[in-house]
């Protein structure tokens, strides 16, 4: 099976070309990078340079083969926004597909449900994205999904919460600095899908396995997919695994509350205070107090039905906590 891999410098991506390079005798990798070096070495990876805004031409064989979609802008450094390259990016992309394209596969996220509480999300729940971000990813979602339907091939859009890992350079190092701070968010019940880069990894090739399979049936589907363990992972788990001692030097009780006055605060305020960065910085807050101090989390059951693994049925808190241990003693963090 021939797998065309864009985004595969990226964090997500090089988990993937890891785990497909155990395994020449199944996946053949034609993987783009923004640099020609090879960032996983394996017999049956094939490097090529491009972005998703200028990919290869050559990228796409003229032999059967399923695009996995994941490369993004996640970040606005640049004050540019999201839609050129989420966006536009991935109109451009689906161009490139061929005759021969059997499906789709894009790494998305449970953010494109909004902010709000999600408790045991069905992956059939209509999207209603609130940030920048998570709008371009919807938006990126519906072309996906249009085009394999246009083109009678299966897509998946992947919609992971926390995707963690040893490589981990944002998630877990923000919540060891709050763990270390002993800022306690909410009441702890808070709930949040998580899965292992590695675990997520062999998740996308297996239902590569099974897209093809839908192909060849000729029953091919279009849905969104959510991502994580079954049993998702609470913030006091998460704070007492961070924080041994237990102790909770602060607390923000009622997350959603100041989530709100951050985003109310640059709206009603004088002009003085409104300057972009302040904006800015006051926005990132609330999605931040919204993320980790509300529920997110999905139903998975879906997504279990087309792998032949029981990945999905590893044990959150034993998996973060063996995890934490590793931050814990790696001189890095």
């Amino acid at each position: 099976m021939t797998l065309v891999v864009v985004g595969a410098n990226g964090y997500s991506g090089s988990a993937l070309l890891r785990a497909a390079s155990r395994q020449p005798d199944l996946f053949q990798i034609r993987a783009q990078v923004r640099t020609a070096r090879a960032w996983v070495k394996g017999s049956n990876i094939e490097y090529f340079s491009g972005s998703l805004e200028q990919v290869d031409p050559a990228l796409f064989p003229n032999t059967p083969h399923i695009l996995l979609h994941l490369a993004g802008k996640n970040q606005d450094a640049d004050g540019s926004g999201y839609e050129q390259v989420n966006v536009a990016g991935t109109r451009a992309l689906l161009a490139h597909c061929n005759a021969f394209t059997r499906a789709v596969l894009y790494h998305s996220s449970l953010s494109v449900l909004g902010q709000d509480p999600q408790r045991h999300v069905s992956n059939r729940q209509p999207p209603a994205p609130t940030t920048a971000l998570a709008r371009s990813r919807a938006a990126a979602e519906d072309l996906v999904l249009a085009h394999a339907g246009q083109q009678s091939i299966s897509a998946y859009c992947l919609r992971p919460r926390f995707i963690l890992g040893k490589d981990d350079a944002f998630v877990m190092p923000g919540l060891l600095k709050l763990a270390r701070k002993g800022l306690f968010i909410g009441s702890g019940q808070q709930q949040f899908s998580i899965i292992d880069v590695d675990d997520y990894a062999r998740l996308i090739l297996e239902l590569c396995q099974h897209a093809m399979t839908l192909y060849a049936q000729g029953q091919p589907e279009q849905l969104p997919l959510n991502v994580g363990y079954e049993q998702p992972l609470s913030f006091a788990t998460l704070f007492e695994t961070l924080q041994p001692e237990r102790r909770a030097k602060r607390r923000i009780h009622y997350p959603a509350a100041v989530a709100s006055a951050c985003n109310w605060l640059p709206n009603s305020a004088p002009d003085a205070i409104t300057h972009w960065k302040l904006l800015r910085k006051l926005q990132a807050l609330a999605t931040q107090l919204q993320l980790i101090g509300l529920d997110h989390y999905g139903d998975v059951s879906e997504t279990r039905k087309r792998i032949h693994s029981d990945l999905l049925s590893r044990d959150s808190a034993d998996y973060f906590r063996t995890l934490a241990t590793h931050f814990k003693e790696s001189p890095c963090h």
